[in-house]
């Protein structure tokens, strides 16, 4: 079962603390949905505010990547761009 990591400040406000969960899912849409089904607004608020990390690798929007049973999943605040000068 993928282990997956979230920010405090998501964990406080959804997992009443918890920093890291399993669950079972083959992408991260399907990873996304099952955290929705367990702590509701936890899901949107990672559509909207989160990058994802899988097994080392970061994916700004990710939602399509596949993850295995064995992987290590994060959610980061994501990165935003500034202007050239």
């Amino acid at each position: 079962m993928p282990r997956v990591g979230i920010p405090t400040g998501l964990a406080d406000e959804f997992t009443n603390g918890i920093t890291e969960l399993d669950a079972e899912a083959t992408n991260v849409r399907g990873l996304v949905l099952a955290l929705e089904a367990r702590y509701p607004g936890l899901g949107k608020a990672i559509d909207e505010e989160m990058a994802i990390a899988i097994d080392g690798n970061i994916y700004q929007d990710g939602f399509i990547q596949k993850i295995r049973e064995d992987s290590e999943v994060y959610f980061l605040p994501k990165i935003a761009g500034g202007s050239a000068l």
